[in-house]
Order: C-alpha cells, then sequence, then structure tokens
C-alpha cells in the first residue's frame, strides 16, 4: 500500500472518533466510560506514535545520544503503561472496558483505513475487467 502518511492519518482519525465519542458519552452521563474511553485511546496513540515517529527519528539520527534516548523511550514507556492501566483498572470513575475499546480503536482505524483504501482502488480495475 503505498500511503506513507497512514500512521500520521490514523492518530488524527482516532483522536477525532475518540473526542467525538467522549463527548456524546458525557453528554449522556456516562462518564466512567468516557474517561475509559479517552485514557485507552491516549494509550493506543502514544503507543503508535512511538512506533511509527520517535522509534524511526532515534534510529536515522547520527547522533551519538539518539541510541540512548531510545533506551530512554522504551524504557520510560513500561511504567508509563503500567501507571495508566493501574489506575484506570482500579479506579472506580473509569471503565476497564471501555479503556480496552479505547486502545483497540487504533488497530481498528487502521484496519478500516486499509480496507476503504483497497476498495477504492480496487473496485475501478474489477469493473474494467467485468466490462471487456
Amino acid at each position: 500500500m503505498p500511503d506513507d502518511k497512514l500512521p500520521q492519518r490514523t492518530l488524527k482519525t482516532t483522536f477525532t472518533i475518540a473526542s467525538l465519542f467522549a463527548v456524546v458519552l458525557i453528554a449522556r452521563g456516562e462518564l466512567a466510560w468516557a474517561f475509559g474511553l479517552a485514557i485507552g485511546a491516549m494509550l493506543g496513540m502514544v503507543s503508535l506514535w512511538s512506533l511509527t515517529m520517535a522509534v524511526p527519528r532515534l534510529f536515522a539520527s547520527r547522533r551519538a545520544g539518539a541510541k540512548f534516548g531510545l533506551a530512554v523511550l522504551m524504557l520510560a514507556k513500561l511504567p508509563f503503561y503500567g501507571g495508566v492501566l493501574y489506575f484506570s483498572m482500579a479506579s472506580p470513575f473509569v471503565s476497564p472496558f471501555a479503556t480496552f475499546l479505547g486502545v483497540a480503536m487504533v488497530p481498528g482505524v487502521i484496519v478500516l483505513k486499509v480496507l476503504g483504501y483497497r476498495a477504492i482502488t480496487e473496485a475501478p480495475a474489477a469493473r474494467t475487467t467485468a466490462n471487456t
């Protein structure tokens, strides 16, 4: 798939969808679900950002401290994820299942974007071969 901007587009789309759902849930009075969805989406987006943007930049850098920066980033992620997940699972103000759905939102957006891209690019080709 020749789409170099897929990670950036996925981050923007996930943020938009998570924000929309969180606002709707807050308006309905489901604060625990809104907080859980927002926390989960944030975890998924941080993971995607570090994988697609931070790690390649640190690997491509010629600076001597870049490898150390990569190690610090990777070591800082584990306590961050652990702390956020502990809070979201232990807090009565956050729905744990909504946190799971928020984390699963990033892979879901990627799958839907790829399927949509394939449907758009392959549909004209299928129509032209069917007409011949």
